[in-house]
C-alpha cells in the first residue's frame, strides 16, 4: 500500500483507538519509512552549505552554476537534480549563518506558508539589505531607531522594508487607492494617453527597444502618480536640444532607477558584499558606493518631483487630471488621517515610482517579444482589439478604456498576458515568503518559525507543460483549463501561478495599476503597428537572450509597420 505523506501521518493511532491521532510531525514519516511502509511525496533534499557563503560554491554544494542569463535554466536544473523540496544556502536572503532557504514547487504547500503569515508577514523585500542600508544612510524617514535591538542585532526598523508595525502602517497607506479595482480603473485615462504618446514614436526606438520599454513604464506610472504626461519616450529621441534639456532629469531618473536594480543583482552574486556590510558596516565597497550613488540620484529627483507637486497642490494650481492622480489623493489622506507624516508619504510615493519602472517594463517587454515572434497570435490579438475598440472604445471608438482592455471584452489579450507569464516570468521564483508567525509543516517536514520559503517555477518545465517554448495563449481558455483537470498539469491553474505580483498580505500593492499599464501599452502598440523581428536568425524564444532581475529580454531590433 502506498500512502501520501499527509495520509500516512493520520494512519498511526494511539493503541488502536481510531478516533485519536498522534500530532503531525516529521517523526511520523521517519517511523513509517523504517517500518517498511512506502511514503509518496517530495523528500527534503538538504544541499551542502558552509557558514557565511551558503551553497554558492558549486564545487562544494553541487549547485548548478548560477548566472543572470540562465535563471530559467537554473531553476529547472535545481528541480531535476535535487527534487521538489530543497534546502540550500543563499547568504543575505536565507536565514542564519548558512543562509538557509527552502524551495518548493507545489502551490498548495505554499498556501500553507501564506496562511501562516500572521499580522506582520515576512517577505523578500526585507531581505534587500542594500536598499535598507541606502535608506538608512540617505536619512530616509521610513527608517526609525528601535527601543532595543532585535534578536538578529538589528537596531533599526525599516518600515515598508521590514515586517513589524511600521511595515503595516506604511503598507496600509501605500496600497490605499492602488489595489482597489475601482480606484485603479480611474487612473486609466491618463495611462492610455501615455500609451498613445509612447506608441506614436515606437519606430524611433526600434534599435533600442529595452530603453524604450523603460521610458514607457516611467511615463505611464507618472500619469498614475502625478496625473501628468512626461512624454519621456518622445523627448528622449527629440533632436531639439531645448526639449531634451528640459526633460533630461526624467531620463536621469530612469537610468538611476534601473542602476539600483542592476547593482543590487550584481552584489547578490558575491556573498562577500553581504559579509562586508554585516561585519564592517562603516566600509563601503565599490559596488555598494555605485548603488548608493544611483539611490541618491533617484531620491533627489523623485522627491523634488513629489514636493513640487505638493506645493502646487497647496497653491491650487493642479489641472483636473492632476487632481485625480494618486498623489493628490495621498496628500488628502495624509492630512485627514495623520497616520503617517508628510515626509513619510513622499518617501513611500518615491519607492512606488522607482520600483514601478523596472518591473512593469520587464513584463511588457516579454509580452512584446512573444507577439513579435508569433505573428499569428499578434494578428488574432489585433483583430480582437479592433472589434473591441469599435464596440466599446471612447472618443467614438478610437481610444482605449477600461472596457476595451477588460477580460470580458478582450479575452485574448488576457490569454496572451497569462501565456507570456507562463513562458517567461519576470522573477526567478513565483514568490518568497517567511513563516514569521509560527512553525509550519511542508511536505511532512516541520520548518522552524522564521524560515524563508520560495516557490519555484514549473510553468516552463516540460514535465508539466507540452512544448514549453511554444507561445500558445489558447492554453488558458476554459477548454484548455478543463483538459488539465485530474492531471499533473492541473497545478498550473492554481491562482498562485497566474501573475508576477506574488500573493498574500505582501502582494505587490501596485499590481492592478501595473497590469492596466501593461494591457494598455501592448494594446496600443498592436493597434498602431505590425511588429516583427527583421533579423532572420531570430525565429524563436531560443534565440532571445535575457538578463537582470526582474528578468527581461534583451530585445533585438524590431520593425514597426503602421496599421493606421
Amino acid at each position: 500500500m502506498m500512502l501520501s505523506r499527509s495520509t500516512a501521518k493520520a494512519a498511526i493511532r494511539h493503541g488502536g483507538d481510531k478516533s485519536r491521532l498522534i500530532p503531525t510531525t516529521s517523526a511520523i514519516i521517519h517511523r513509517l519509512k523504517s517500518s517498511g511502509c512506502p511514503v509518496t511525496g517530495p523528500i527534503l533534499k538538504k544541499v551542502p552549505t558552509l557558514p557565511f557563503v551558503g551553497s554558492v560554491i558549486p564545487q562544494h554544494s553541487g549547485l548548478p552554476e548560477f548566472q543572470m542569463s540562465r535563471q530559467y535554466e537554473f531553476n529547472s536544473e535545481m528541480r531535476q537534480k535535487f527534487g521538489e523540496f530543497i534546502r540550500y544556502g543563499i547568504p543575505g536572503f536565507g536565514v542564519g549563518l548558512h543562509g538557509h532557504m527552502y524551495t518548493i514547487f507545489d502551490p498548495n504547500e505554499m498556501a500553507k506558508v501564506v496562511r501562516s503569515e500572521g499580522a506582520y508577514p515576512s517577505g523578500l523585500i526585507e531581505k534587500l539589505w542594500q536598499w535598507r542600508r541606502a535608506m538608512l544612510e540617505s536619512g530616509s524617514v521610513l527608517v526609525s531607531k528601535k527601543d532595543s535591538s532585535s534578536s538578529d542585532g538589528e537596531s533599526h526598523d525599516y518600515g515598508l522594508f521590514d515586517k513589524g508595525e511600521g511595515w503595516k502602517r506604511h503598507r496600509t497607506f501605500l496600497q490605499t487607492g492602488m489595489l482597489d479595482p475601482v480606484a485603479a480603473r480611474g487612473f486609466l485615462p491618463g495611462i492610455v494617453l501615455a500609451a498613445e504618446n509612447a506608441s506614436s514614436v515606437a519606430p524611433l526606438h526600434s534599435h533600442n527597444v529595452n530603453e524604450y520599454m523603460n521610458y514607457t513604464a516611467f511615463d505611464m506610472f507618472c500619469s498614475f502618480m502625478f496625473g501628468k504626461q512626461m512624454n519621456t519616450t518622445s523627448t528622449s529621441v527629440s533632436t531639439d536640444p531645448t526639449v531634451k534639456g528640459e526633460n533630461k532629469e526624467n531620463e536621469k531618473f530612469v537610468t538611476a532607477a534601473l542602476g539600483v536594480f542592476e547593482k543590487t543583482n550584481a552584489m547578490n552574486l558575491f556573498p562577500l558584499e553581504f559579509l562586508m556590510a554585516k561585519f564592517f558596516p562603516w566600509y563601503k565597497t565599490t559596488k555598494y558606493q555605485a548603488l548608493q550613488d544611483d539611490w541618491d540620484t533617484v531620491r533627489e529627483i523623485g522627491l523634488r518631483l513629489i514636493y513640487d507637486f505638493v506645493d502646487r497642490y497647496d497653491r491650487d494650481e493642479l489641472d483636473e487630471m492632476e487632481k485625480a492622480s494618486y498623489l493628490a489623493g495621498a496628500i488628502e489622506r495624509q492630512r485627514e488621517s495623520n497616520d503617517i507624516t508628510r515626509d513619510e508619504m513622499a518617501e513611500l510615493c518615491l519607492i512606488a515610482l522607482f520600483v514601478g519602472v523596472d518591473t512593469t517594463s520587464s513584463v511588457t517587454a516579454w509580452n512584446l517579444v512573444h507577439l513579435a515572434l508569433n505573428p499569428e497570435c499578434q494578428e488574432k490579438l489585433h483583430a480582437e482589439l479592433v472589434e473591441s475598440l469599435n464596440a466599446k472604445g471612447s472618443n467614438g471608438g478610437t481610444r482605449l478604456n477600461a472596457d476595451v482592455i477588460g477580460k470580458k471584452v478582450s479575452p485574448y489579450l488576457h490569454l496572451c498576458f497569462r501565456e507570456s507569464h507562463r513562458a517567461t516570468p519576470a522573477f526567478s521564483a513565483a514568490m518568497w515568503k517567511g513563516n514569521s508567525h509560527n512553525e509550519i509543516e511542508i511536505h511532512g517536514e516541520t520548518l522552524p518559525q522564521g524560515s524563508m520559503v520560495q516557490m519555484g517555477h514549473i510553468s516552463y518545465d516540460e514535465d508539466y507543460i507540452d512544448e514549453p517554448k511554444q507561445f500558445r495563449p489558447e492554453r488558458w481558455t476554459a477548454e484548455g483549463v478543463a483538459s488539465r483537470k485530474g492531471t499533473k498539469s492541473e497545478v498550473l491553474d492554481h491562482p498562485f501561478m497566474r501573475d508576477p505580483f506574488s500573493q498574500g498580505a505582501r502582494r505587490c500593492p501596485g499590481s492592478r495599476v501595473a497590469t492596466n499599464e501593461i494591457h494598455a501599452m501592448i494594446s496600443q502598440l498592436v493597434l498602431d503597428w505590425k511588429i516583427s523581428v527583421p533579423d532572420e536568425k531570430i525565429n524563436s524564444l531560443d534565440d532571445i537572450t535575457y538578463d537582470a532581475g526582474p528578468i527581461k529580454p534583451i530585445i533585438p531590433e524590431l520593425k514597426f509597420e503602421s496599421r493606421r
